[in-house]
């Protein structure tokens, strides 16, 4: 891939921070489990890319569960 494709695949830590965030707050602590539900599904077809966003948004729901505290 070029540089330029490389860099339209990155996904910006702001919107991963707005999932996160969204997803919290329609579904609580269990919204962590279907982050990761769907970052394994992405894995096991193979894309990877997919799997490693779903993965930082399951961790970004746990940062915003514990700011929520």
């Amino acid at each position: 891939m070029s540089e330029i494709q490389t860099k339209s695949w990155m996904t910006p830590d702001a919107d991963i921070e707005l999932y996160a965030t969204g997803m919290y707050r329609a579904r609580g602590l269990s919204a962590r489990e279907t982050a990761m539900t769907r970052a394994k599904t992405l894995k096991e077809i193979g894309d990877r890319e997919g799997h490693r966003v779903w993965r930082a948004v399951a961790d970004r729901i746990t940062l915003v569960h514990t700011r929520a505290k």
